[in-house]
């Protein structure tokens, strides 16, 4: 053979060996070793048998309502749980988010999972508590609960009195004590007369039933409001007993042969 062509042929060889590259040995991946880790599911339905939990959420939602009097920034449940100082496990903490969210008096971003206090009426300052009072007056929906304008201030006293004092807040006392807050339109008040007053209150109907108040309103022309009060109960009739009729009992049905004559 042509010693060049062996030459050639040598070198082609050396060529090839030098640009084959040596296959890389297959790493597993560090999670295929891993054992596969359970999604957590939270037992929250032994946790509400714990008869703490009505505290836990209580006191959630107070620490919610004086943290809105002071800064309306939402906060995660994570923030509410160091706030309040409860030392909660897993199953517990779940149950106490789900409970927030489903509490009326707590709002819920979802996007930033994140909980705030919520009011009835969202009042900032004596402007807002001045604007919603005068568009209930406006509109015929009555007062506000004391109650629910207390929880939107961190000082309350100052805001009621302050209104108070401009003659824009008039504050009734109702049967169950409860206080109830009205706008105060100064414009359609009148000044009566102490004597009419005296008088006024010195009448008394202890003796006139709503029958005759009915009676008399429809004699001068009034009409009177149909279905106001409690439904008249008619009279029960009592319904006729049942006599018992006397049958006389054959023995026609009997057969001949079980009948027997005894001496």
């Amino acid at each position: 053979m042509n010693s060049n062509l062996l030459q050639q042929h040598a070198a082609f060889k050396k060529q090839a060996s030098s640009a084959i590259v040596p296959k890389q040995a297959k790493h597993s991946s560090p999670q295929a070793n891993e054992p596969s880790k359970k999604r957590f599911k939270p037992d929250t339905k032994s946790v509400a048998s714990n008869p703490n939990t009505f505290k836990w959420l209580k006191l959630c939602v107070d620490r919610l309502r004086k943290r809105y009097q002071k800064e309306r920034k939402p906060i995660s449940i994570d923030e509410l749980i160091k706030m309040t100082g409860l030392d909660l496990d897993p199953h517990e903490k779940a149950w106490l988010s789900g409970a927030l969210k489903d509490n009326q008096k707590v709002s819920y971003d979802r996007e930033k999972d994140k909980f705030s206090f919520k009011p009835v009426y969202p009042l900032h300052n004596k402007d807002d508590l001045l604007n919603v009072l005068r568009e209930h007056y406006d509109n015929g929906m009555g007062g506000l609960l004391e109650g629910d304008v207390r929880e939107c201030f961190l000082k309350p006293d100052e805001v009621i009195n302050e209104l108070t004092s401009e003659q824009l807040l008039k504050i009734v006392t109702r049967s169950d004590k409860q206080k109830v807050l009205y706008y105060r339109d100064t414009s359609v008040e009148c000044n009566v007369n102490s004597d009419f007053k005296e008088l006024w209150n010195t009448i008394s109907v202890k003796e006139i039933s709503d029958q005759d108040i009915e009676n008399y309103l429809k004699r001068v022309g009034i009409a009177t409001m149909e279905g106001y009060g409690g439904k008249k109960k008619s009279a029960s009739k009592k319904k006729p007993t049942k006599r018992k009729r006397n049958v006389k009992m054959l023995n026609s049905h009997l057969d001949s042969k079980m009948l027997k004559e005894f001496d």
